[in-house]
């Protein structure tokens, strides 16, 4: 059934079973508002003694057709609120207005303050700019009594305004063609170093080359004269050039070894 408090008219969804027949007192939770609830069962029968005492008198009826008067039904006595179910009804109402307290403090606590100092004091930078362009506007005076010649001057410098400068242009573009000719001039400067390392290199895989030919050649010649008799009287006269050569250089080694030594011994002395 539901339950609705005369006094605010907050409004509650209970069991049936918690009201009794004869009726209680209950207490509402949000205003601490008591009064007496009837059954639903006794309602009903309330309304349907009212509905009878509104007919029409019996009185004005004839004898023949008078029915008997009903017997009054004795209303039921009110019971005392049961103790439990009012501390329960008591719990609630004092937590739901611990609850509205809380509620209305953290509003105060967390209400703003519109906006309206803030609104009402510009920043100082708002300000600077405000008088800057104060300063730099021109009065009404001003431009009424200024010449014909100053107003196409300053409508000039507007448009010039408005356009972008050449100049600034122009200079971006030399600082990006510099930046593009720096590298092709670098590249320029290292190319003979990498040609120079590249013919170093190249020529001295070649001597290595020829090195390696000659002494496997010194090697092999008197299997190659074997496998191929033709080439015997030259590989016997450039094996034989071979080891003059090598004669010469140890000879020659000897010869600084010795002088080596002498200039040792001199400095010894």
């Amino acid at each position: 059934m539901r339950l609705i408090c005369p006094n605010c008219d907050a409004q509650y969804e209970v069991p049936d079973e918690v009201i009794p027949t004869s009726g209680r007192d209950v207490q509402c939770s949000n205003c601490g508002q008591t009064w007496f609830q009837h059954h639903p069962d006794n309602v009903l029968q309330e309304d349907s003694d009212t509905r009878t005492d509104r007919a029409p008198d019996e009185n004005d009826r004839p004898l023949s057709r008078r029915s008997p008067e009903p017997t009054a039904v004795p209303s039921g006595e009110r019971k005392k609120l049961d103790p439990s179910v009012a501390d329960i009804l008591r719990q609630e109402a004092e937590a739901e207005q611990e609850a509205r307290r809380r509620r209305q403090a953290a509003s105060l606590e967390s209400q703003p303050d519109l906006g309206l100092e803030g609104a009402d004091e510009p920043r100082p930078r708002e300000r600077s700019e405000r008088a800057h362009s104060k300063l730099s506007r021109p009065s009404a005076k001003q431009e009424r009594q200024a010449p014909p010649d100053d107003i196409a001057a300053t409508a000039i410098g507007s448009r010039r305004d408005l356009l972008p400068d050449i100049e600034e242009i122009n200079s971006t573009l030399r600082t990006g063609n510099e930046r593009r000719t720096l590298p092709s001039s670098h590249h320029a400067k290292t190319q003979p170093r990498r040609a120079e390392r590249s013919a170093f290199r190249s020529g001295f895989l070649i001597v290595v080359i020829i090195a390696t030919l000659m002494v496997g050649v010194y090697l092999m010649a008197p299997d190659l004269g074997t496998a191929v008799p033709q080439l015997e009287p030259y590989l016997t006269a450039y094996v034989t050039w071979i080891d003059a050569a090598r004669l010469w250089l140890d000879a020659t080694l000897q010869n600084v070894l010795q002088w080596l030594d002498a200039k040792a011994s001199q400095s010894a002395g």
